[in-house]
């Protein structure tokens, strides 16, 4: 539709904001429902006998639910490379989207692309493909088609919210708060649906509910654009991105066929056996020579801004690396470790995903009007600051994990809920020291002429740490059976969680004595 076609945008506003703000934030909410119930399942899926299991109320032991009997090691693995990827394709989504369709028709075709993967896991899992190869075929097809679906949507949702204002607008940062609420809240009631129905009913019904809030929030979008949004997110050239987009769902469907294909044939086995370190040490080493190359063709007074981006780049990918454990090894040491008996019922694993969503909506305001006032007082932490307070609290988080993992390591027993519980807490206040300040810090300190692409750098460092945290998670088994040593001997995972201490904790105190030197490196424009 061409933009003459489309009615004038609905200018009103609520709570100060344009309405169209909160028609993205019901579509960014029902997308994250999708993507954070399938993260909640995958490695429990996977790692689950073929024979199903279930720990009921009175103790028995019920088989039902069949998973694929993976090891937690290569469950970890896929869940890596999975999580890496969403976040690495909305490079490429972004460009698609600003130079040939638009951001519009990007976040369709990304939808569209989501809800038939989440469909096609669904269908993986019924009838006899329910545990046969072919089956698990169908679902790494399934799960291709989301992840490409992902690399369109992420990048073309978010840059629709900055549409809606003016460039100096200073209700932006606002709109952004808002909108990840969004996020949060869709991650939050995920749990409660996909996650109880994956575990309790059938995996494949939790991958097909999943499905139904990506076609919610398509439905939200197609039916409030015309009103609200009217011509925000329209490509530059109409007429070509309207015979172009079609291509793109063509295109993903195709590959998503292609990567089952590859999987069935043992040929993706191959490849992530050798790529998986490769990507991580190889991409890691590249990042490091690539970003010297760019600072040193920088200006002398642009070196020291550049510098400090990078810098925080490897501090943001370090934190991320421990903080997504919570999906791959606190996932399956909850599942499969804790004592989740609260009165007679056995609390789903799944539902513990909900928690770190939960601590955020509760903790942003609070955090809000934090900064704030420490702004007035001229108290307000500097970046790398809260860099290195986000490092030392996620540290501080996995000693609680420590001690559950030695309680079940030395004593035999299961760890208490209470230490699961407090981990997140800990490691959600973290987050909120780090997570919404460091695309905020890019955007003031780097060159304008290289935001676009500094920004969109600053996303590889979510792909080392999801790639890296995938591939470290699968280390669990080795750590718990001493093959793999440390310098520290706790027992069991104990061991494994402590490496998480170790490193986040000392890195935390590095940065924060640094900070000094970090602060000068932005050159005064950090405020």
């Amino acid at each position: 539709m061409s933009a003459d076609a489309l009615p004038a945008r609905d200018e009103s506003t609520l709570f100060g904001h344009p309405r169209g703000l909160f028609l993205l934030f019901m579509v960014e909410m029902w997308e994250r429902f999708s993507y954070y119930g399938m993260r909640g399942l995958l490695v429990l899926y996977l790692t689950t006998p073929l024979t199903g299991m279930a720990v009921l109320p009175e103790g028995q032991v019920a088989g039902f639910n069949p998973g694929r009997g993976w090891a937690e090691s290569d469950g970890s693995m896929l869940y890596g490379w999975y999580t890496g990827l969403a976040y690495l394709l909305p490079l490429f989504g972004g460009i698609i989207a600003d130079r040939m369709i638009g951001t519009h028709r990007s976040m369709i075709v990304g939808g569209l692309l989501i809800a038939v993967g989440h469909v096609v896991l669904g269908i993986s899992g019924m009838g006899a493909l329910e545990t046969s190869s072919a089956g698990l075929s169908v679902f790494m097809a399934g799960l291709a088609l989301i992840v490409i679906g992902t690399g369109h949507f992420k990048p073309s949702v978010s840059v629709m919210v900055g549409q809606l204002y003016p460039e100096n607008d200073k209700r932006r940062d606002g709109a952004f708060s808002i909108f990840y609420m969004g996020i949060n809240v869709g991650a939050f009631i995920c749990a409660f649906t996909c996650g109880t129905l994956g575990e309790l009913v059938g995996w494949h019904w939790g991958f097909g509910s999943a499905a139904v809030g990506m076609i919610l929030g398509l439905l939200c979008y197609v039916w409030g654009r015309p009103r609200y949004l009217s011509t925000v997110g329209l490509a530059r050239d109409e007429s070509r991105a309207e015979r172009t987009a079609p291509m793109f769902l063509a295109i993903g469907a195709g590959l998503s066929v292609l990567f089952g294909l590859a999987y069935h044939f043992g040929a993706l086995a191959i490849f992530t056996a050798i790529m998986t370190p490769a990507v991580t040490t190889i991409g890691g080493i590249g990042i490091l020579g690539l970003s010297v190359w760019f600072v040193m063709s920088q200006p002398q007074s642009e070196r020291g801004p550049v510098t400090s981006i990078f810098l925080f780049m490897l501090f943001n990918a370090i934190f991320w690396m421990a903080f997504e454990q919570a999906g791959s090894s606190v996932n399956l040491f909850t599942d499969r470790h804790t004592d989740r008996d609260l009165g007679g019922f056995i609390v789903p694993t799944t539902w513990f995903q909900s928690l770190n969503p939960a601590f955020v909506i509760l903790l942003s305001p609070l955090f809000g009007w934090m900064w704030t006032a420490l702004s007035k007082r001229g108290m307000n932490p500097s970046q790398p600051a809260k860099i290195g307070i986000a490092l030392l609290l996620v540290g501080l988080g996995y000693i609680l994990m420590t001690i559950a993992g030695r309680v079940t390591a030395i004593d035999g027993a299961k760890a208490g809920m209470m230490l699961v519980f407090g981990m997140y807490f800990v490691h959600t206040i973290g987050e909120l020291f780090i997570s919404p300040t460091g695309l905020s810090y890019v955007s003031k300190v780097a060159p304008k002429q290289f935001m676009s692409l500094l920004m969109g750098i600053w996303f590889i460092s979510s792909f080392i740490a999801n790639l890296g945290g995938g591939w470290v998670a699968a280390q669990v088994e080795r750590v718990e059976k001493g093959e793999f040593t440390l310098p520290w001997s706790f027992g069991g995972q104990a061991d494994f969680f402590f490496l998480f201490v170790v490193s986040s904790v000392g890195l935390g105190v590095l940065v924060l004595a640094a900070t000094p030197w970090l602060k000068k490196l932005s050159a005064g424009r950090d405020n």
